[in-house]
């Protein structure tokens, strides 16, 4: 905390903190890592399965994450986070080192879970100590700039797993995912700032539902998360049927297919940095409010599109407003949550949104049989666009509550 206190002025880069310095490009390169092995691990399950198998393998990446919601956030919360942060990355680099090695479908589904555990205790642990090592003022800067840095990194990861499987098998790229994690867990070990329960205190029971009642109790979280819930589902049904609008509707290779996932990674990217630069709740709710209304409308023009020009402009807009989404809204969830219980509060978000992804992968294949692609994106958009206009609507009652509340404060002093 002292090194917090030291360097959190005004002006003040997080660049100038040492602990920056080291774990935001370090959980870049890990993210870079399991991008790697995503794509080293759907070539060996599809030549070796067929659809089912690659259903198993995306199921074992998300699974986890649910499972562990009860678990996940006492430990983070529970525990030094020197310790969890290096035991979580020595899971990960093993269960990496395992699937280098192993080729069976069930060996691989089951070490991807193990990894999938690590990365569910990780990922909280990570985001409750940003706080600690930044201090509060800074959080919005830097979860947006980490998560552009994990954008950027991600987008290389996936273009190199290829080059990688071609030029040394899925076991080389595999075994550099694996030491992305041991990386990982050298500088858990190396970062100063820790973050350790309060001696003698009490662990509230009802660890399932801790963090989600942390979130719920806050008026304006209450609205926000719901919604980006919402937005997940509709956002990732619609990446089912992306791969036929783009190369059957508009007619592009598997490049232009590619060509088009860069460009809205690349609108993330910058949608998180802009986010980043936010400085208070008032404006990063309105980042969520844009965010989402430039996905809803973005789908419904990429639904239309009769030409490459729009299409990619459309996909740029999704991705800048998921960009602003996911870092407007991470960024409240941390900083308007209670120091002793972010681990759980996190491992809620995180646990949900990957609950909702899961519903995602059902809805989007069941729609898209339904109604094709272009209808498909548009439905989307048109329930985004509305859900968009209710959360705005909430937003303001909860505003005006607060400017009532207040005044009554005032007269009665």
């Amino acid at each position: 905390m002292k090194q917090t206190l030291q360097n959190s002025g005004p002006g003040r880069s997080i660049w100038s903190l040492r602990d920056v310095r080291l774990v935001l490009p370090a959980r870049a390169v890990s993210y870079a890592g399991d991008s790697i092995a995503l794509v080293a691990l759907m070539l060996r399950v599809s030549e070796n399965g067929g659809p089912g198998a690659i259903t198993a393998l995306l199921l074992a990446f998300a699974v986890p994450t649910v499972v562990m919601i009860p678990f996940a956030g006492r430990i983070v919360d529970g525990y030094d986070s020197r310790k969890v942060l290096v035991w979580a990355s020595v899971l990960q680099a093993a269960a990496g080192v395992g699937l280098a090695f192993c080729h069976g479908l069930a060996a691989t589904l089951a070490l991807v879970c193990v990894l999938q555990l690590g990365q569910a205790v990780a990922g909280p642990a990570w985001g409750a100590l940003i706080p600690r090592i930044v201090g509060e003022e800074f959080v919005g800067k830097t979860t947006g700039t980490s998560q552009a840095l994990i954008g950027v990194a991600t987008l290389a990861g996936s273009a190199l797993g290829g080059l990688l499987v071609g030029w040394a098998g899925d076991r080389g790229a595999l075994l550099v995912d694996a030491s992305t994690f041991v990386g990982l867990a050298v500088v858990a070990r190396l970062v100063r700032t820790r973050r350790s329960p309060e001696r003698g205190a009490v662990r509230e029971r009802g660890a399932l539902t801790a963090g989600l009642r942390s979130m719920f109790g806050d008026p304006l979280l209450r609205i926000l998360v719901p919604a980006l819930w919402v937005f997940v589902l509709a956002g990732e049904a619609v990446n089912v049927v992306e791969v036929f609008l783009i190369t059957d509707e508009l007619g592009l290779s598997s490049s232009g297919y590619g060509g088009v996932l860069a460009a809205q990674g690349a609108g993330a990217i910058v949608g998180a940095w802009f986010t980043g630069r936010l400085r208070n709740d008032s404006a990063r709710s309105r980042a969520v409010l844009a965010g989402t209304a430039a996905i809803g409308a973005s789908c419904i023009l990429m639904g239309v599109a009769g030409n490459v020009v729009t299409l990619v402009i459309g996909a740029v807009s999704v991705g800048f407003g998921g960009g602003m989404l996911n870092a407007a809204t991470s960024t409240l969830v941390v900083t308007r949550s209670a120091e002793a219980v972010r681990g759980r509060v996190i491992a809620a978000l995180s646990g949900t949104a990957r609950a909702a992804s899961l519903l995602a992968l059902l809805l989007g294949g069941l729609v898209g049989a339904l109604l094709g692609p272009r209808m498909t994106f548009v439905t989307a958009g048109s329930g985004m666009a509305m859900m968009t206009v209710v959360t705005a609507v909430l937003l303001i009652r909860v505003s005006r509550q607060w400017t009532k509340d207040s005044a009554e404060e005032v007269l009665t002093h």
